[in-house]
């Protein structure tokens, strides 16, 4: 399945027929967005969310209901230009101020922004936020980015200023668009090792252009329409993420109408989708990136794992890997492969990176030479122990599913034998975290900028409680390489740089590196997306329409649970 970099790349021909439109007859703000009847937008997901506390949720779903209900001090722009403050647009600051040296900036919330249940957004929720979000006990995967704030204070009730250890080219993308804001009258006198289980998770309040209303486990999560939201209303009055247990029945809600956008659609879903005049394909930038991660500790974290420690086991083992192949048959010829922690859209991507050759031979013998003895069983053996390990599977994805079928054969003609275990996607992360696995099919949604690859690989990331590094992988040469990277103030040298840390974690191979997810969302046709941005598609939402004239298609769609 190609790539498509441009917004709204439709890939089916316009239609005039109208979907299935989820909407309602209540609003439970009791207001109205302006047109004729309330809309609803109805999204369908293969999986559940984790928590919806912006500091310690994993999931993707809760990285897009938290955009709804929280707000940063400000947020990028649809460029994703990281670089300073000039691709900046105010959020929950209307402005800011640099100091004369840029080792600190105040900001200025607006005054007129509030909590859901009617306190003003002040200075202490800012100074809350940062703290919970750099406190190694909650654990937070922000702890890496944020490494060069020394400490927030607050000038006035209104005026947060964040004051920096060093100057760096993303100082200010890193501290003021990354820790979604937090209230502290609501959260301050909970323990941070209490924030986990606080009910706060299930029943947040936010001060985004959305407001909660429930979460029914593994089935609904609906937001309604902020009339009072100090940026504007937005212009869909309720979001509902109707979800399901796998990516084939997220499909067929799409299919029939109970759902009217899903965010993934998959190789074979493109030609369902396209016998549907009612629906429409759209394509979008991607920074999604798929690997197989290894973890180099040992099960719950006690000692090294006693095959992944070893780093030319894992070479020999990314070299068994036939990715071209694997890729090209799940999705095409046309897809990226993923040539480390990072992908093709980044301005610090190297497109010429040597990568690790498919070479079952060199492999086979680089085992052979770490004394892995090829047994009769065909399993490779040393010391007692052999070469054989489960990978963990998120059963919401058949993608996955069918590739990791694809490696466990590649493996076997190595002499490693890897069994796979189907696993919902928080078991998965839960297990990670715990280091309660061997090897996970794994993925990770990127940020903008390649300095947010300290979250997931710095020896800081695997050290901090609840460690975002769950592989372990930890190489002193990595880390200084990056802290030079993002120390410079001359572009050129950074991105030089960042060039020399690929190449050292490729050579180490903490994963195999397998490819970018395409990004293909299917939806109904009067849906209409602001723009789609690469790291986070649902950004804009508070922007998306749905045509005026949707309730007179007759037909009423509700999502599962929905009322």
């Amino acid at each position: 399945m190609p790539y498509f970099p441009d917004n709204h790349m439709r890939l089916s021909r316009r239609v005039p027929a109208l979907c299935a439109l989820a909407l309602s007859a209540c609003s439970h703000d009791g207001t109205s967005s302006g047109a004729k009847h309330p809309t609803t937008l109805v999204f369908t997901q293969p999986s559940d969310a984790d928590n919806l506390v912006p500091a310690l949720s994993t999931s993707e779903i809760a990285a897009q209901v938290d955009a709804m209900l929280f707000e940063k001090l400000a947020e990028i722009n649809d460029s994703m230009n990281v670089i300073g403050d000039a691709g900046a647009r105010p959020s929950l600051a209307d402005s800011w101020t640099w100091a004369p040296d840029s080792l600190s900036i105040a900001f200025h919330l607006d005054p007129k922004a509030h909590w859901s249940d009617g306190v003003p957004v002040r200075a202490p929720d800012v100074l809350y936020s940062f703290r919970v979000n750099k406190s190694k006990v909650v654990g937070s995967s922000l702890i890496p980015l944020l490494a060069d704030v020394d400490s927030v204070t607050a000038r006035d009730s209104v005026t947060p200023v964040i004051w920096f250890r060093a100057r760096s080219l993303e100082q200010f993308y890193n501290a003021a668009t990354q820790v979604r804001v937090l209230p502290a009258h609501l959260m301050a006198s909970t323990a941070d090792s209490a924030l986990q289980s606080t009910p706060y998770g299930r029943n947040p309040v936010g001060s985004g252009p959305y407001k909660f209303v429930r979460w029914v486990s593994g089935s609904t999560i609906e937001l309604v329409a902020d009339s009072t939201f100090h940026r504007g209303r937005p212009k869909i009055d309720r979001l509902i993420w109707s979800i399901t247990t796998n990516a084939d029945a997220a499909m067929l809600r799409l299919l029939s109408g109970e759902a009217n956008f899903l965010d993934k659609l998959r190789k074979q879903d493109v030609d369902q989708v396209a016998k549907h005049p009612e629906l429409k394909i759209v394509g979008y930038p991607s920074m999604l990136a798929y690997y197989v991660l290894f973890n180099e500790r040992g099960r719950k974290g006690v000692g090294q794992h006693p095959i992944f420690a070893d780093r030319e086991v894992r070479r020999a083992l990314s070299m068994a890997v036939d990715r071209r192949g694997a890729v090209t048959t799940v999705y095409d010829a046309k897809t990226p492969l993923l040539l480390g922690p990072y992908t093709s859209n980044l301005a610090s991507f190297d497109p010429n990176m040597i990568q690790l050759p498919y070479s079952p031979d060199s492999a086979i013998k680089l085992l052979e030479s770490r004394g892995w003895v090829l047994g009769k069983d065909g399993v490779r053996h040393k010391g007692g122990a052999s070469l054989e390990f489960p990978m963990l599977v998120p059963g919401s994805s058949s993608q996955r599913q069918q590739m990791a079928v694809m490696l466990q054969d590649m493996f076997k003609r190595v002499g490693a034998r890897m069994t796979i275990e189907h696993v919902d996607f928080p078991t998965q992360q839960a297990r990670k975290t715990a280091h309660d696995y061997d090897a996970a099919f794994d993925g990770m949604s990127l940020d903008p900028t390649p300095s947010g690859i300290r979250q997931e690989w710095s020896s800081t990331a695997a050290k901090a409680e609840g460690q975002s590094n769950t592989g372990h992988y930890m190489n002193p040469a990595f880390d200084a390489t990056i802290d030079s990277a993002v120390a410079t103030m001359d572009s050129k040298a950074a991105i030089a740089l960042y060039h020399r840390a690929y190449a050292i974690i490729a050579n180490d191979a903490p994963g195999i590196w397998l490819y970018e997810a395409p990004a293909l969302a299917g939806m109904s046709v009067i849906v209409h997306p602001a723009a789609m941005r690469g790291d986070m598609w649902w950004v804009n939402l508070a922007q998306w329409t749905i045509s005026d004239d949707a309730t007179k298609s007759g037909t009423v769609a509700v999502a599962a649970g929905a009322h």
